[in-house]
């Protein structure tokens, strides 16, 4: 048995994969739109959010996942659209 816990569904953690992807466009190839789309999902300006996706913490964890749950949300209008 392990002391890790897990508190992510199977969907959240396939939504982080995909939304970390966005993320490396963002930071490494500096994809103008990759950043676009991180500052609608957070609501921020990029340099706000560059400095916290390079923190990391319980308060940057929080966060993160608010992303991902609205990056999964905004997967589900565009399927239903």
């Amino acid at each position: 048995m392990s002391d890790v816990w897990r508190l992510e569904t199977g969907d959240e953690r396939a939504a982080s994969d995909a939304l970390n992807c966005v993320i490396d466009l963002a930071l490494v190839n500096h994809s103008t739109s990759a950043r676009n789309y991180l500052k609608a999902l957070w609501g921020e300006p990029w340099n706000s959010i560059k400095t916290k996706l390079l923190t990391e913490g319980p308060i940057w964890y929080v966060w993160y996942m608010d992303g991902v749950r609205q990056h999964i949300a905004n997967n589900q209008t565009l399927h239903e659209a």
